[in-house]
């Protein structure tokens, strides 16, 4: 398993998506510093407190960024036609997709910890230029620092999960996208139905980065979220396994 592990690492490794997501979100992350540390009329002045909820602004599409990787490690090898080949290799599909969610999951926190590092180095510095005294050792910055991490790898198990239901990548976005903007945004907006409506994926996935509000609790949250991941990594498996390649 070790060995299909890495084989999947270096798929990954070797993909331009992978290193221009991270670009993209360390881009990212210095403009959310620069955007709430700047015009800041009617906000609270900076302080020490600034820095948790500026290394956590990124957190929602960091977790979408790594939903993506891990949507695109499974439905882009049926979309590239490399699928057959990969079970030539190792007909034991059960055992590619596990070592599909662990590489995805391993990728998503890899992601996370470089936009993570890349967000507090910046936020750190721009704080310190604006005479604000900041400590990296502090509860609610880890707190930040570990939902954060957390949310990142579930969506990369979960990115796996979906690509091997739907097998087909656009359709797979497209389905994500809808379900997120359309079914939670929109739908359960319109429902007011709020206590159903925490209990969903996306929800339960941003009480990981930002609790309070609506939202579960974050240790509800990360409970909840890494059961749907677990749901999606079991049936697509089975579909994977008992479904024609072709």
């Amino acid at each position: 398993m070790t060995r299909l592990v890495r084989a999947e690492l270096a798929k990954l490794r070797t993909t331009r998506t992978v290193y221009g997501v991270t670009a993209a979100m360390a881009a990212f992350a210095v403009l959310t510093v620069a955007a709430n540390t700047t015009d800041r009329q009617g906000a609270p002045p900076l302080s020490a407190d600034s820095l948790p909820p500026l290394v956590g602004a990124p957190a929602a599409l960091l977790s979408g960024a790594a939903l993506l990787l891990g949507i695109l490690a499974m439905a882009g090898e049926f979309r590239h036609h490399t699928i057959t080949q990969t079970f030539l290799v190792t007909p034991d599909r059960g055992r590619v997709v596990g070592a599909k969610l662990v590489a995805a999951a391993l990728t998503g926190i890899a992601l996370a910890v470089v936009t993570l590092a890349v967000t507090m180095a910046v936020a750190v510095a721009w704080l310190s230029a604006k005479g604000v005294a900041v400590s990296v050792v502090d509860a609610d910055l880890g707190r930040v620092l570990l939902g954060t991490v957390l949310a990142a790898g579930l969506c990369g198990l979960v990115g796996v999960g979906v690509g091997a239901l739907l097998r087909n990548q656009v359709a797979a976005l497209v389905t994500v996208l809808v379900w997120a903007l359309l079914v939670e945004g929109l739908l359960l907006d319109l429902l007011h139905a709020p206590s159903l409506a925490r209990w969903l994926p996306s929800a339960a996935a941003a009480a990981l980065t930002s609790p309070g509000g609506a939202h579960l609790p974050r240790w509800g949250g990360g409970l909840v979220f890494a059961a749907y991941g677990f749901a999606f990594a079991i049936l697509g498996t089975r579909f994977v396994v008992r479904r024609d390649v072709t």
